[in-house]
């Protein structure tokens, strides 16, 4: 990956995210998104940073001074953990993930507003791997460090 453009793609690749959630989440707009995502533009400094910690990479990464998206990268085998899969792991109800993630309580991810009254959620696995703990983590999804 030697372009802005790869490196963003990985890391909305590796959060499972798409250009309208990185939208709403960096506050930059969907077109904006699109542009960099074409390599047409590079956002500056500040957006990088924003971008970056919404993906859960390196800021470093994203613009090519770190091979790897994280300090501590270690390939973890879960794209998606559903409200359901993160309450079982944590021990906890889906309604109490479910709340965390729309108060924006919860450090490993975010709703967004759907249609009527409806939520799509969004957690992301790096996050809630160090959230819970790397055990708990490998027990339940059976990932072998």
């Amino acid at each position: 990956m030697k372009t802005f453009a790869e490196r963003l793609k990985y890391a909305m690749d590796h959060s499972s995210m798409s250009q309208t959630v990185l939208a709403e989440k960096s506050g930059a707009s969907k077109a904006a998104i699109s542009q960099y995502l074409a390599g047409r533009n590079i956002p500056n400094w500040e957006r990088i940073k924003v971008l970056a910690n919404v993906t859960g990479v390196t800021a470093d990464f994203l613009m090519g001074y770190e091979e790897t998206a994280t300090a501590d990268e270690v390939f973890i085998p879960v794209k998606k953990i559903s409200t359901k899969a993160a309450a079982r792991c944590m021990g906890k109800s889906e309604q109490f993930v479910r709340a965390g993630l729309q108060r924006g309580v919860l450090p490993f991810g975010n709703a967004v507003r759907g249609t009527g009254t409806r939520w799509n959620y969004y957690i992301n696995p790096m996050r809630f791997k160090e959230y819970v703990g790397n055990a708990v983590f490998n027990e339940f999804f059976g990932v072998t460090p």
